[in-house]
């Protein structure tokens, strides 16, 4: 994480933030650096809270979609650059009944909090409350918890204590100025972290989870699952540099056949991709390659030591977290995801624990 306060639950969280003239464009970047150190402090990924991001002002502009497969660092990128619009009007009733049957019409996370952090700074000029009732009614049908955060002066105070009372949890924040976003941040993601499930403890295998092997121990054996039920998506992680040699690193592949050997590897049950690395990491086998227990092990044995003047042990990690577990090689979102390092010595190189 990047702070030590942190939220890691099952959760949607959308952020609908005021695009109206009543935040000057200065107040804008303001508010905009509030939702950005609000993501920091979240545990953003497909699996644990998903964002979204809506700028709402005669319409809405959806910067962010829950389910946009972007890194952590990216989504905080596009909050930042969201646009100041100006406008004259920044319509709740609008941006609530797009929250109602875009962000939410389908319920694809039955499982996960839903919540939505309505940010307000202006007055709704939309007369009549009997729309906003009504979508309020349908957001609380779908079990999706509204918190209203006003900033004050232009903040309709009314409208705000009308969306509190709808459910016992769509409690508000009444905030003086936007400048008190930042010394109330702690707070409003304490409450609305309190308001989400823990993810339920796995039951096959950890999500992640890394295992040091030195090539000089022998008879090292692998508690490699064999019942045929068992997914899973193995990374193996060979060290090839020059302090290792070419000698240690054969026995190494030989050590990667045997476990390879026990274990159920197939198109339905565990795949495996295999990296080398030293200074540079290279990529030998991938998750999207032929996952048949003959073709890896063939693959394996025909692996060139390549050597390296480098342990860098953290930028082999940091390769694993951005490209080895995505789609895009291959990764299933629904296997839990297991790291299996063979290493001979300390890192060269900084391991920093990744967003």
């Amino acid at each position: 994480p990047l702070h030590d306060f942190y939220c890691s639950k099952l959760l949607d969280l959308v952020f609908l933030m005021d695009g109206s003239s009543k935040l000057s464009e200065a107040e804008f970047e303001v508010l905009k650096a509030f939702v950005v150190s609000v993501m920091e402090r979240l545990h953003i990924s497909q699996k644990r809270i998903r964002v979204a991001l809506v700028e709402y002002h005669e319409g809405s502009h959806s910067y962010i979609e829950l389910k946009d497969r972007k890194r952590p660092s990216e989504l905080r990128r596009i909050a930042g650059q969201v646009k100041y619009a100006g406008s004259n009007v920044a319509s709740t009733n609008e941006v609530l009944k797009y929250t109602l049957f875009q962000v939410f019409g389908n319920i694809d996370r039955p499982e996960a909090s839903r919540i939505v952090l309505l940010l307000t700074a202006s007055q709704d000029p939309t007369r009549g409350t009997r729309n906003l009732i009504r979508y309020l009614q349908g957001l609380k049908k779908k079990k999706v918890i509204v918190i209203p955060v006003g900033i004050e002066p232009h903040a309709n105070l009314k409208q705000i204590q009308l969306i509190e009372k709808q459910a016992p949890e769509n409690k508000a924040f009444r905030l003086s100025s936007v400048y008190e976003l930042e010394q109330r941040r702690d707070e409003i993601i304490s409450y609305f972290c309190d308001l989400a499930p823990e993810p339920s403890p796995p039951t096959k295998l950890p999500a992640t989870a890394q295992v040091t092997v030195s090539p000089g121990i022998s008879g090292v054996t692998f508690p490699a699952p064999t019942r045929s039920s068992m997914v899973l998506d193995v990374v193996f992680v060979l060290e090839g540099s020059d302090k290792v040699g070419e000698a240690n690193f054969n026995w190494s592949k030989q050590f990667l056949e045997e476990v390879i050997r026990q274990m159920d590897v197939g198109q339905d049950s565990i795949h495996v991709t295999v990296l080398q690395y030293s200074y540079v990491v290279t990529v030998e086998y991938t998750f999207s390659e032929a996952q048949s227990k003959a073709d890896i092990l063939q693959h394996v044995q025909k692996i060139q030591y390549q050597g390296g003047n480098r342990t860098n042990t953290g930028l082999a990690l940091q390769y694993i977290s951005e490209h080895s577990f995505s789609t895009s090689q291959g990764d299933r979102e629904q296997a839990p995801n297991l790291v299996y390092m063979v290493t001979a010595n300390p890192a060269s190189d900084e391991i920093k624990r990744l967003p």
